[in-house]
């Protein structure tokens, strides 16, 4: 990294740890790099990581609905958090100085979706959804030493359409790192009582259906000869996840498991990675099976950030429209089929990947700090002073 000072960062995240989902996981990756050279203390409501980070939790008031209690979270958090160098938040709410935007803007969301008078009327009615688009837009206005960060330019684009005047921004996407001990695949298929001999893909995902598990059971009822690893999930999803395989004659094909800290060993027991996401920022999930050297279908922007980065059938397969489950048996059954185009997609895949170092968006993070620091003086100079 940089040669930056040593800053005191206060980072805010309701839920902090690499089971509750990408943009958790990004935060623990981005904080095990920070942590390093800075001072790194976390806000949280749940805490769920290996890291020996200084965190201070606070209560989640019973009974709440979400977007009070976010609303409660951060007012607490922005006074908590007055004495700190630099904000560093990961919620959709006021309190912070850089902020991190992983998922769709919610004013651009109800733009896509309010299509009726009903619809409208419904939003401005709805005390849920006016507190979102007041915190959203709080968070976004511009002030001294604000920045946004969006983790890709799909979610730039979605703020910039919505959005006249924001804080300065920049695009730092997620990153990838694979860690040293890896399990063999038939290892690994042996840890987690699969099949030693079946062709299997990964999907890895707190909400399946938003990540197209709906279209790849009828992509499977298409193409045999595959099965299926769905991994996250809190509550009754694997449950329903099983359910929704037996409902529809698969259920000897689709293996389910909840969330996981550690998802490495069903990448490394897997021989291709289906992401025919709904919607995504960015997709940290493909570009993991990317660096396993694993084969992956993928969809196209402006459903998955990632895809700008990918060339079809040099990279992924690319799909136009992920809600085609013709499309994905066919890119199903590419795979299962030819050799010479899997194998040139995983070595594709993972050349890519190799260039998502999280060093290097550790990097860029300081950067966008230095720049918030030093629209204060008066905190930049303190600041130095260490």
């Amino acid at each position: 990294m940089s040669g930056a000072a040593r800053w005191r960062i206060a980072f805010i995240a309701r839920r902090f740890g690499a089971r509750f989902g990408g943009a958790e996981a990004y935060a623990e990756h981005l904080l095990r790099q920070l942590s390093a050279r800075h001072e790194v203390h976390v806000f949280c409501q749940e805490w769920d990581s290996p890291l020996p980070l200084q965190h201070t939790q606070l209560p989640r008031p019973r009974g709440w609905p979400r977007w009070l209690n976010l609303w409660y979270f951060s007012r607490r958090c922005a006074r908590l958090t007055r004495d700190f160098d630099i904000v560093h938040s990961h919620e959709n709410a006021p309190a912070g100085h850089v902020h991190g935007v992983h998922v769709m803007p919610v004013r651009y969301s109800r733009r896509q979706r309010d299509r009726t008078l009903w619809q409208r009327l419904a939003t401005r009615l709805s005390p849920r959804w006016q507190a979102y688009l007041a915190m959203e837009a709080a968070r976004y206005r511009p002030a001294p030493g604000k920045r946004l960060v969006a983790a890709s330019d799909l979610i730039d684009a979605q703020i910039g359409a919505v959005y006249a005047a924001t804080a300065p921004r920049s695009v730092i996407t997620p990153g990838v790192a694979v860690p040293a001990a890896i399990p063999e695949r038939a290892t690994a298929r042996a840890r987690l009582g699969l099949p030693a001999d079946a062709w299997l893909a990964v999907l890895v995902a707190n909400d399946p259906w938003r990540k197209g598990y709906a279209a790849i059971l009828q992509a499977m009822a298409l193409v045999s000869g595959w099965s299926l690893l769905v991994v996250g999930g809190e509550g009754d999803t694997v449950q329903r996840v099983r359910a929704a395989a037996h409902a529809a004659g698969l259920t000897d094909r689709v293996h389910a498991w909840g969330g996981q800290a550690d998802v490495w060993p069903w990448y490394a027991a897997a021989d291709g990675c289906v992401f025919p996401t709904l919607g995504d920022a960015f997709g940290m999930v493909p570009l993991e099976a990317m660096a396993l050297g694993r084969p992956v279908v993928i969809s196209a922007e402006p459903y998955c950030g990632l895809a700008r980065h990918l060339r079809h059938e040099v990279n992924a397969l690319v799909l136009e429209d992920p809600r085609d489950p013709e499309a994905l048996a066919n890119a199903m059954r590419r795979l299962l089929h030819e050799d010479a185009l899997a194998r040139r997609l995983g070595e594709g895949g993972a050349a890519l990947a190799a260039t998502f170092g999280w060093d290097g968006i550790a990097s860029a993070y300081e950067r966008e700090y230095q720049l918030a620091l030093e629209a204060r003086p008066g905190l930049a100079a303190r600041a130095a002073s260490r």
